[in-house]
């Protein structure tokens, strides 16, 4: 459809049932893959293709025309041994053969090999050039020169073949640079001594001479560094930081500490609790006594509790004297895990210790029996066993929370224990660290040794031999140029830009987000495709001379009025027939409602051919035109005079006196009247229910034109009045966002989408990359194919005039038929 007019119309797949998606030699419809296909993408961006590969070849022609012009020039050499390659059964080592290309690359730009070649008469001419310097001719030599073997296994071979190359944008530099580089590696080789035996081993002797006054000293520093260093070697050789030791080790008892206290922590809890729990102490005493596992017997008489009181009180001394005596006990454990358990320091503690704890207890022990004796002088009478089992409680009590105050003395000498040593140890890692320097150290130079050892033995074992030649195989080439080559520049330049459009032409596609094959737009929207519309040119009918045409009057548009036989009218029928099946399951299906995501989807003339192919199917069809907005079905049917369905909603007229006829029999058209104001509030009123409701009655079939849904709400209204919606859809840029909004919306106002139109579907083919199906042009023969028998059976051709009316199938006739009501009133008045 024309975008401009509104005017398009679409071409069906297949005439027949709406929905049947059978693609016709189209392969890129087979599935719903949501991945874009890289052939299909490429043929539809395939300007995006061609024109960066044009943009390739153009600048890789310019850089053709850039580029320097590079020559080459260059010869084989022959490396030959005298001395074939021989694996070495103690070692794993090949002995002999020809040294590997490295080391002829490394000989190749050795000092003497470049200073021979750039003293060779061929390379005069071009010291100026390099300002008479030998180091500006070796840095343009190491860019230049390549050395490149034949064989692949070469550390095994006794000759190799090499190819020597020079390449320069001077070709006589490149041509003299070869010569001499191959005549100055010959002579390097065949100039040394064959016997290099003895220098070898001569060197080797002098290394290990060199190497041995370097050991002793290395050995000699480590004896000195052993001595005076703080650190502590154990029975293997190992450096150990005693600082770190005693700080693992008071970590570990610091972890032990910090377990008793919890365990102490939680029997202090639980005794809490349990002398809280009952008011008779004597219960509590009972229960605490079986969680510490003791017995307790409660005193009834007062020598019996002095005794008690007595016991009591001893083990309150003997914790308080441990208590004083933590810090001595502290530094017992750290001199004995320092010097220990057999230090005369440490022994010496141990007796002050015990010395101290026996003086404790006699002094604890002569207090308690003081204050029991002027207890008993005094006449202090006990209190009773209940008042004694809460003493005793609260002895226990104390004595708990005692323990664990003392093992929270313990934990907190041992954390400031624990962070001395640390800082301790940190201070003598800086020793750790040079001892292992020095052991790393020792440890080469022992290898290096070993190395050298093995190498003078190896070296011992070979028989002299006539060392290494150099033969030059071919002369120096001429030079050639190389570089640059207008087919590879222009190669290079056009795969670049051919990879370049594809990436584009991907990219491109992937923001399409247009349709591709009928099946993704059936798996997107969950709706069939009812038909598939080419462009179509609303031309004027030809009507020979002498004949009337009845539909003159009418728009163009109608291509089932005016061009009959055409493919679009054909694609209307094959619409018309899918409705009548959909409408069919629908009780009182008659309202059809057409509509499109946006303006220039075609949806008024394929609501108007829709209205045009049912009536001609012998239905009574009522036509409306309820887009209040561009009334365009009024213009086609030429009724903009008219009274139509602004007028019925405002009451100025009845539904009948806005219903007017049309050239096609029982074709009526509604007009949409005078454009209000307000039209989206005119199609809420509760009388445009009662409209559709009234003309159910009187037509077999309604349908209704209205806006597009994403531009106004008019036709998200209507859909909630009718039995089905008819979707319009041009196939263009971002057409799948847009039909997936529209049909979201016609779902969440209860619209039944009986299905989607495809318009433009040639139109659109050619510029979004949309393919529908293919269409056997059927109508095309309905003008010229005719055929009749006689009586005898055989067939004759009629004359031309015969020929050009087609025959009409009326069906069974309208007297068959029962009248409606309504004509049998009409007929009545």
């Amino acid at each position: 459809m024309n975008s401009s007019t509104d005017r398009g119309l679409a071409y069906s797949k297949t005439p027949g049932i709406a929905g049947s998606d059978f693609a016709m030699g189209d392969p890129s419809s087979a599935g719903g893959n949501n991945s874009p296909d890289l052939l299909a993408a490429l043929w539809r961006y395939r300007w995006a293709v061609i024109l960066s590969a044009i943009a390739g070849a153009v600048i890789g022609f310019l850089v053709f025309l850039k580029m320097p012009e590079t020559y080459e020039s260059a010869t084989r050499l022959m490396v030959e041994s005298d001395q074939p390659a021989i694996l070495d059964t103690m070692t794993g080592d090949l002995v002999g053969g020809v040294p590997s290309i490295e080391i002829l690359e490394s000989q190749l730009f050795s000092d003497r090999v470049v200073a021979m070649t750039f003293q060779d008469p061929r390379m005069v001419p071009f010291h100026e050039e390099f300002e008479g310097n030998v180091s500006n001719f070796i840095s343009v030599a190491q860019k230049s020169m390549e050395l490149e073997s034949e064989i692949q296994d070469v550390r095994s071979a006794q000759s190799l073949v090499a190819v020597l190359r020079f390449q320069h944008t001077d070709p006589e530099l490149a041509e003299a640079a070869v010569k001499s580089f191959s005549d100055a590696l010959q002579k390097f080789f065949n100039e040394r001594h064959k016997n290099s035996r003895g220098d070898l081993i001569r060197l080797i002797s002098v290394a290990i001479e060199q190497l041995h006054p370097k050991m002793s000293e290395l050995e000699r520093q480590y004896r000195d560094f052993r001595r005076d260093a703080p650190l502590v070697w154990n029975a293997d050789g190992a450096a150990i930081n005693p600082h770190r030791e005693r700080q693992l080790f008071l970590v570990g008892r610091r972890s032990e500490l910090v377990e008793q206290m919890r365990q102490k922590a939680v029997l202090l809890a639980a005794v809490k609790s349990i002398s809280g729990q009952t008011e008779d102490p004597r219960i509590s005493l009972n229960v605490i006594s079986q969680l510490f596992n003791i017995r307790v017997n409660l005193p009834y008489s007062s020598e019996q509790a002095a005794k008690h009181l007595e016991a009591e009180d001893t083990k309150l001394g003997q914790l308080q004297i441990d208590e004083q005596l933590v810090p001595l006990f502290i530094e017992r454990s750290k001199l004995a895990s320092q010097f220990g358990a057999e230090h005369p320091t440490v022994r010496d503690l141990d007796k002050e210790l015990s010395m101290m704890k026996e003086e404790l207890q006699r002094i604890v022990t002569e207090q308690i029996s003081r204050v029991l004796e002027l207890r008993a002088e005094n006449q202090i009478e006990l209190s009773d066993p209940a008042q004694e089992a809460q003493e005793a409680v609260d002895a226990i009590l104390v004595a708990a929370e005692a323990e664990v105050n003392l093992v929270g003395a313990q934990i907190n000498e041992l954390e400031k224990q624990i962070e001395d040593e640390k800082i301790a140890a940190i201070k003598l890692a800086k020793f750790e660290q040079d001892d292992a320097g020095m052991l790393r150290e020792i440890e080469r130079n022992h290898e290096l040794m070993s190395q050298l050892e093995e190498q003078m033995a190896r070296v011992s074992l070979t028989e002299e031999s006539g060392g290494t030649r150099v033969v030059e195989l071919t002369a120096p080439s001429m030079a050639y140029l190389i570089s640059p080559m207008i087919i590879k520049c222009l190669g290079i330049g056009i795969f670049l830009g051919l990879a370049l459009g594809s990436g584009l032409s991907l990219l491109l596609e992937k923001n399409a987000n247009t349709f591709r094959d009928p099946d993704e737009i059936s798996e997107m929207l969950g709706a069939p495709v009812l038909t598939h519309v080419p462009f179509f040119k609303a031309r004027p009918k030809r009507v020979k001379q002498g004949e009337e045409d009845v539909y003159q009057s009418l728009d163009n548009s109608l291509a089932v009025l005016h061009h009959p036989a055409s493919v679009a009218a054909e694609a209307i029928r094959s619409c018309r027939t899918a409705v009548f099946f959909d409408t069919a399951s629908i009780e009182g299906g008659k309202v059809i409602q057409v509509t499109s995501p946006l303006p220039g989807d075609g949806k008024t003339t394929v609501a108007g051919n829709l209205a045009v192919s049912i009536a001609q199917s012998g239905k009574r069809v009522l036509a409306i035109d309820g887009d209040l907005r561009r009334p365009q079905l009024t213009d086609n049917f030429v009724m903009q005079d008219q009274m139509g369905l602004t007028n019925v909603l405002n009451g100025d007229c009845d539904p009948s006196d806005a219903c007017h006829d049309t050239p096609v029999p029982t074709l009526h058209v509604m007009p949409s009247g005078p454009i209000p104001a307000n039209p989206a509030e005119a199609l809420t009123l509760p009388e445009m229910g009662e409209l559709l409701d009234l003309l159910r009655e009187e037509y077999d079939y309604i349908v209704l034109d209205t806006p597009p849904l994403l531009v106004v709400t008019d036709p998200s209204i209507v859909a909630s009045l009718v039995d089905g919606v008819v979707m319009t859809l041009r196939i263009r840029r971002k057409s799948k966002p847009n039909a997936k909004e529209s049909v979201n919306i016609l779902r969440a106002v209860g619209g039944n989408l009986l299905g989607v139109v495809i318009n433009n579907s040639d139109e659109s083919g050619s510029s979004d990359g949309y393919k529908g199906y293919g269409y056997y042009r059927y109508g095309h023969y309905t003008g010229r194919y005719h055929r009749r028998k006689s009586g005898d059976g055989k067939s004759h051709r009629r004359s031309n005039k015969d020929s050009k009316t087609p025959m009409v199938i009326e069906g069974r006739g309208v007297s068959m038929r029962k009248p409606r009501a309504a004509e049998v009133v009409r007929s009545e008045e």
